[in-house]
């Protein structure tokens, strides 16, 4: 499978309409921007908040077929369903995915991209620590732009690869085409054990030609570097830094 699929992989659901039963379904995290227009509906939790605005949050989801069915503060009411509500936790840590270590990249970027609660990975301790082992590092640096799409890498790499990094972030970001929902420009930062960060990077990186050469460029209403200096990626990110509230 090349990358642009792995990373933008949607899953067509087939088309049927169903009834499901709220309290034997198994419900996962959705993180969901806090434009999604069904926020007031269902069960929320802030996950992160920008000054006094709600700016991420984590809503939870159950497979109805063709569509996804969401836990509102209404069937909490119920025993059965909070008690089935209440192992959305573990349901994620159990969820299915492949790390997918991107040789063409030093095997320094993970993908686990393709799959309904992708994104929602980050929330599992248990995988976040499976990250950790396959690069070899205490901290990640993650991209959840859209819908199903999951890159991480560490937190300690050099600057080229952090500047690949991000621009494949923001090649994610900007892709429509997939029909995969958009979450966040931002990246967060996380240990073994939890995110504990959101990123808002004031910048993006760009593609052109030139001279029949390919180049980056960036654009940005921030000073990212000195004259004599190149930028610092971890620098840039540990200014930024918002925690998350999960």
């Amino acid at each position: 499978m090349g990358f642009f699929d792995k990373l933008f992989k949607k899953n067509e659901p087939e088309q049927v309409v169903q009834e499901i039963s709220k309290a034997a379904v198994p419900v996962y995290p959705m993180i969901k921007n806090a434009e999604w227009k069904g926020m007031h509906l269902a069960k929320a939790l802030p996950f992160l908040m920008v000054g006094d605005q709600l700016d991420l949050a984590v809503v939870f989801a159950q497979d109805a077929g063709d569509r996804f069915q969401y836990i509102t503060e209404a069937d909490l009411q119920q025993p059965d369903i909070a008690e089935n509500f209440n192992q959305w936790k573990d349901n994620i840590n159990e969820y299915p995915y492949d790390i997918e270590l991107g040789e063409s990249f030093g095997n320094r970027i993970i993908f686990a991209s393709g799959e309904d609660h992708s994104a929602e990975k980050i929330l599992s301790a248990a995988f976040l620590a499976e990250a950790c082992r396959a690069l070899n590092t205490d901290k990640l640096v993650i991209s959840i732009p859209r819908r199903r799409c999951l890159m991480l890498t560490s937190y300690h790499e050099d600057f080229n690869m952090l500047e690949t990094f991000f621009y494949l972030h923001f090649i994610a970001w900007r892709e429509e085409q997939y029909g995969n929902e958009p979450i966040t420009e931002m990246i967060f930062l996380a240990n073994k054990d939890k995110v504990e960060y959101a990123v808002p990077l004031g910048f993006r990186i760009n593609l052109y030609e030139k001279d029949g050469q390919r180049l980056l460029s960036y654009s940005t209403m921030d000073e990212l570097f000195d004259e004599n200096e190149q930028i610092n990626f971890q620098k840039i990110m540990e200014q930024n830094k918002i925690a998350v509230s999960l």
